[in-house]
């Protein structure tokens, strides 16, 4: 949920605590079908037991507990590691997808502990008296409910959300009154749920889910939520649904993704495009033998108008990675980023001598540069590369 930089210290303090109901991280539970509603068109599932399990979700953890909130009296720390043993799965659905958070519907259930409950309708009830035009308890719903609506960026409407407590061991999140209800009625069985919809529907990707810890599949067209030039958007417009399942096998963390196209003419299209941006990072050569384990770890296979393209990578690798990128300024190293330009093995790089002032008229002598000892063959390919600035 988006939050203006401007929100005061009491509603801070209420969005740290209760983000684990609005980011979906790694998890690794089965999918309870009979939650999600027989028309949903896109879904995301979550499993925070799984989560702490994972190398990725341990130096999470670990990072976070360094996070520190103001308080009157003092900055106060937050026992990441206890909270999220209070958090079971998480699952989002609903029908509609839009770049604009606004133009989404859905729902958000939150299956935890009772203190779970507990700790965030807590808060809602403090925040009710310390900030009453943000948070404001809702009377015309049959159980405890709360709305939230932080005060908007110039420019920008405010995204009211609705947090809902009903008698179900849930937490309920979603934009609107009909939707908790709804959301409702599928948790008492009261309507149809995505366990008796048609196997044409969302329900066909939910076997794509085994092993995995972070599960999400769309029937809904979803390229316009890229660039309209750029590569993912292109891809997208040729299938018409598809699923992604992220998981952690032995010391691996594995990535499926699955993209059924419109006809058999665009899957064959589709399978060659994804075949042969894995044939292009496979050429390329490294001296990380992860990394390189890595490129040879992808694969793409169709079956029928699917297309799946399958990898894997080493987990302690990208939990290193994660740990990285929240080392302070001080303690990355030092010096200008190049970006590499390097694909196969360096033979020899210089610094261009600066070139000095040429008159329009006049013509350029040319630098010549002889690289000893190299070994051509048919087939070899030699690359050229420049960094500019430096």
């Amino acid at each position: 949920i988006p939050l203006p930089p401007s929100m005061n210290p009491t509603v801070s303090r209420l969005a740290v605590v209760a983000l684990p109901l609005f980011v979906v991280i790694p998890a690794g539970a089965a999918i309870e079908p009979a939650h999600i509603a027989a028309e949903a068109r896109w879904m995301v599932h979550a499993d925070m037991n799984a989560l702490r399990e994972s190398a990725i979700g341990k130096q999470s953890i670990i990072q976070a507990e360094g996070a520190r909130i103001e308080t009157p009296g003092g900055k106060v720390g937050i026992n990441w590691a206890r909270l999220l043993t209070t958090i079971g799965t998480v699952t989002a659905y609903g029908t509609t997808l839009a770049p604009d958070a606004g133009a989404i519907d859905g729902t958000l259930l939150v299956h935890g502990t009772p203190e779970l409950r507990k700790i965030v309708e807590g808060l809602l009830l403090q925040a009710t008296i310390s900030e009453p035009k943000v948070v404001a308890e809702i009377t015309d719903l049959p159980f405890p409910s709360y709305a939230i609506t932080p005060t908007a960026d110039k420019g920008q409407a405010a995204l009211e959300v609705i947090i809902a407590f009903p008698p179900e061991p849930v937490v309920l999140v979603s934009r609107t009154k009909p939707q908790i209800l709804a959301a409702r009625e599928v948790l008492r069985g009261a309507v149809p749920s995505l366990a008796r919809a048609p196997a044409t529907s969302l329900r066909k990707f939910l076997k794509n889910a085994e092993g995995s810890y972070l599960f999400a599949a769309s029937m809904v067209p979803t390229d316009k939520m890229f660039p309209a030039e750029g590569p993912p958007a292109r891809m997208l417009k040729m299938a018409g649904a598809g699923s992604i399942a992220i998981g952690e096998k032995g010391p691996d963390t594995f990535v499926r993704a699955e993209l059924v196209a419109a006809s058999s003419a665009m899957a064959d299209k589709l399978a060659k495009i994804m075949q042969g941006f894995v044939a292009m990072f496979s050429l390329a050569e490294t001296n990380d033998k992860q990394l390189a384990e890595f490129l040879d770890s992808a694969s793409v296979n169709r079956n029928g108008d699917a297309v799946t393209l399958s990898l894997a990578y080493a987990s302690a690798k990208l939990a290193a990675m994660l740990q990285a990128t929240q080392q302070k300024p001080a303690e990355r190293p030092s010096g200008p980023r190049v970006a590499p330009i390097v694909i196969g093995t360096a033979l020899a790089q210089w610094q261009a001598e600066p070139a000095p002032g040429i008159e329009v008229s006049g013509s350029a002598a040319l630098a010549v540069r002889t690289i000893e000892n190299v070994t051509l063959k048919n087939g070899t390919t030699i690359t050229l590369g420049r960094n500019n600035n430096g």
